[in-house]
């Protein structure tokens, strides 16, 4: 049985569900029961048509077995029918603080400055209810840390301002609380961007505060063992709080907000809950966000490298929300054991991962198959184990050149194919386009990437 046809049942047993609710509450007693649930029939046959298909079609396809294609036509229409929802944050105010993005600004904090463009985030939010889906679980208050990047812009982490309600910031040194809107989020990379409409907080106003607020200096990925210092306002008190550490590691680790896995630097500073969305600073540059830690750990944390940041930023930048990081959409396996590579027929010099499953809703399966050898990932050659060459004596999983790939963008891959077991026959290369643009080569081929959100907690590292 496919994905599609299980999801196309749930979305059907979901709307009886609620239109029997809402039918069963409008009925009197007067009414029959039988001529409640003809009302209800009626009124889910004209709400959804499509979901009803699928989910007949998925019953009877234990018997007649139909191919996952026709579900994933009828479910497709099913979401080429549903409205177009634009971010609640695509507003004038939005936009117009966005357009700082596009803007280098005219200096950076330096110094005592540095903490003043250092934010407490204080959060009032309220979790959907997944059992039952018309109503939400009571509010609750949270905290996090913020700093400004640009005119008006303050980054920190999405897990701080998810499922939030109201938003309100406090400057460093002040007593006033001032209200926040969110303009951007990316909840695959656990960043979010917010912005302040009063002049007072950005100018310090008549609370005690300093003057205006200077954005902070993005650097690049710290080298090991180089001293970063994490600025926040975690759990314990109510104050600005430093501690410093050294970088222990970076690699590809997974973001336990939505289960994705993308660059991050371990360290072994102390991060604790409300530091998330603080910066990880090298003097006065940032070099990265904190965001979790490893609990049952010493002094294990993680925070979000400037890469993954830039992306993030870009992609707000030009269109004006977050779309989403790239997949390849396969499933694949190192090649660690050499006599897979014999059987393979691969020669000493040949390295790269096995592909074991293609997602059949992307283009990459008109293209690949199942059994090819991802040799080259943009020219550079992929290990056995699956890592690329990163910086000096250092080696990062091949995905990390994947995910940070701009939407629209172009890489080439380098695919061995086996045609006859046990030779590797067929070593051929092609461009990998992620908006499916056909290429005029004959010997190319086009892939899409599909954008990747899972906004599911997963894993056992903890978010601050």
């Amino acid at each position: 049985m496919g994905i599609w046809a299980r999801r196309a049942l749930q979305m059907a047993q979901h709307l009886s569900m609620l239109h029997h609710t809402a039918l069963m509450g409008t009925c009197t007693k007067s009414i029959a029961p039988a001529f409640a649930q003809q009302q209800q029939t009626q009124l889910l046959h004209k709400l959804a048509p499509p979901v009803l298909q699928a989910a007949h079609l998925y019953q009877h396809q234990q018997q007649a077995r139909f191919s996952d294609a026709r579900l994933r036509t009828i479910c497709s229409s099913v979401a080429a029918r549903a409205p177009s929802i634009k971010p609640k944050w695509d507003s004038e105010t939005a936009k117009k603080a966005l357009a700082a993005l596009s803007e280098e600004p005219a200096a950076f904090a330096q110094g005592v400055e540095v903490l003043d463009s250092i934010v407490k985030v204080y959060t009032v939010y309220s979790r959907p209810d997944y059992f039952l889906p018309w109503q939400n679980h009571p509010k609750r208050e949270s905290t996090g840390t913020g700093f400004v990047i640009r005119d008006r812009l303050i980054l920190t982490n999405a897990h701080v301002v998810a499922d939030q309600t109201y938003v309100t910031v406090k400057r460093h040194g002040s007593g006033t609380k001032y209200r926040a809107d969110v303009v951007g989020v990316g909840h695959d990379v656990d960043l979010a961007l917010l912005t302040v409409e009063d002049d007072d907080f950005w100018t310090g106003g008549d609370d005690g505060a300093a003057g205006s607020m200077k954005p902070l200096q993005l650097g690049d990925v710290p080298q090991l063992q180089e001293q970063v210092l994490v600025v926040g306002y975690p759990t314990g008190g109510d104050n600005t709080s430093i501690t410093s550490g050294v970088v222990s590691r970076v690699e590809v680790t997974q973001y336990v907000h939505a289960a994705s896995h993308l660059m991050a630097i371990q360290i072994d500073a102390a991060i604790n809950p409300g530091n998330s969305g603080g910066p990880a600073l090298r003097g006065d540059v940032v070099v990265g966000v904190a965001f979790q830690n490893l609990p049952h750990a010493d002094n294990i944390g993680y925070i979000i490298p400037l890469p993954v940041v830039r992306r993030f930023l870009s992609e707000v930048m030009k269109y004006g929300y977050y779309r989403g990081f790239c997949s390849l959409g396969i499933v694949f396996q190192t090649m660690d054991n050499p006599h897979l590579r014999k059987a393979l027929g691969m020669t000493g010099h040949q390295s790269g991962v096995l592909i074991n499953r293609i997602q059949p809703t992307t283009s990459t399966a008109k293209v690949l198959q199942k059994g090819d050898v991802l040799l080259e990932f943009d020219g550079v050659p992929i290990a056995n184990d699956g890592t690329v060459h990163f910086r000096a004596r250092e080696r990062i999983f091949f995905t990390s050149l994947n995910t940070l790939k701009p939407t629209g963008s172009t890489v080439h891959v380098k695919v061995g194919r086996c045609k006859v077991f046990g030779c590797l026959t067929d070593i051929w290369t092609g461009h990998i386009c992620i908006q499916a643009v056909p290429l005029s080569q004959s010997a190319g081929f086009a892939l899409k990437a599909t954008g990747s959100t899972a906004p599911v907690k997963v894993g056992h590292l903890c978010q601050v």
